[in-house]
């Protein structure tokens, strides 16, 4: 077999190591849920349907968002909705084990007290981080081709904490209605549903996590800086995620403003790194565009300017030209996931005799 075929194989191999591995993490996650919840869910049917309900609306609107968010094009529905399923299975059914132990370790050594004041913060930003992001890496290195940079991290993330996010509201929202005794269930649903989506579900998990994503996608970019630099930088948007969940779940703040003021910093720190990233895709996507390293036509960068130019195709071939629009597009989005080496660097790297 020639090296070609072979470096194939492995490759398919290993994407279906890593999908195997996803569905059966994703099935175990589901059946920790179940397990925990299959008797609620017994005793109040309608409060399970109606928080499912309000939060299925929640996830499709937020996947809606986040679609039209990513510049240039919106990404493949399977590989956002593969994350989507690793945060509302995987990594909450892990989280709901992972938090019991660690917040019941807190309350031994710790006291009663302190585990009630900080157990939250001591335990959410370590568990469920890193059971969150430990999905995005698994997604990412089964969907390498699309994921180049830090900016398809970023999306990454966002799309597994949303999962992780409505999850967990679902879970709220059922215990909300233990805790309200039963009664009147359906107010119980709702004030869980405005607390946690209304109130703070726009600084939540999906912010958090799309932090952290970032940094899977400057480890994994395919046009990278040195090894080093990208470890750092990954570990510093790992840390980052964790500390605005530690300061989302501390005491601090406690009150309804403070909460929400809590939420909107976390959704202004998640745009400060969008907002950077958007940026840099979009300058380097239109630079290669009218370089003359290439003939494509300007009109790829934006979904509008490709509108346009379709109505001008003839109606017979608008699904040929589509279909060459979205190659393009995959050259497009190459070039401009990461920036180039810088030509020194380049030349140091092809002088070390360990390259």
């Amino acid at each position: 077999m020639s090296p070609a075929p072979t470096a194939a194989f492995r490759a398919s191999a290993g994407r279906r190591v890593v999908g195997l591995t996803w569905a059966f993490l994703c099935a175990a996650g589901a059946a920790l849920i179940l397990y925990d919840f299959s008797g609620l869910v017994r005793v109040f049917p309608g409060s399970a349907l109606l928080a499912a309900a309000l939060l299925l609306l929640t996830v499709a609107v937020g996947v809606g968002i986040l679609e039209q968010a990513r510049p240039i094009r919106p990404p493949s529905r399977p590989w956002a909705w593969s994350a989507v399923a690793w945060g509302g299975t995987a990594a909450t059914g892990s989280a709901i084990v992972a938090n019991t132990g660690l917040q019941g370790v807190w309350f031994k050594t710790t006291g009663i007290d302190f585990g009630s004041r900080w157990g939250a913060a001591l335990t959410a930003p370590l568990n469920e981080e890193l059971l969150k992001v430990s999905g995005v890496l698994l997604i990412a290195l089964g969907s390498r081709r699309l994921v180049r940079g830090p900016l398809d991290g970023f999306f990454l993330g966002a799309f597994t904490g949303l999962g992780f996010q409505v999850v967990e509201n679902w879970t709220f929202a059922m215990n909300s209605v233990v805790i309200a005794g039963g009664i009147d269930e359906g107010a119980a649903v709702g004030q869980s549903f405005t607390t946690r989506v209304v109130l703070t579900g726009v600084g939540s998990h999906w912010a958090m996590t799309a932090v952290a994503g970032t940094g899977v996608g400057i480890l994994l970019a395919h046009r990278s800086p040195p090894a080093p630099r990208r470890h750092l930088a990954a570990l510093l948007c790992l840390l980052t995620a964790m500390g605005m969940h530690w300061f989302f779940d501390s005491p601090y703040l406690g009150s309804v403003a403070g909460i929400a003021g809590k939420a909107v910093l976390n959704l202004l720190v998640a745009l400060g790194f969008y907002l950077t990233l958007r940026r840099g895709v979009r300058d380097r996507a239109r630079a290669y565009l009218l370089s003359p390293e290439t003939t494509l036509s300007p009109d790829l960068l934006t979904r509008g300017s490709r509108r346009r130019a379709l109505r001008g195709v003839p109606p017979a071939q608008r699904a040929d030209a589509e279909a060459r629009a979205a190659l393009y597009l995959d050259e497009v989005e190459e070039h401009a996931a990461v920036r180039p080496p810088r030509p020194a660097a380049v030349s140091r790297a092809a002088r070390s005799p360990h390259s």
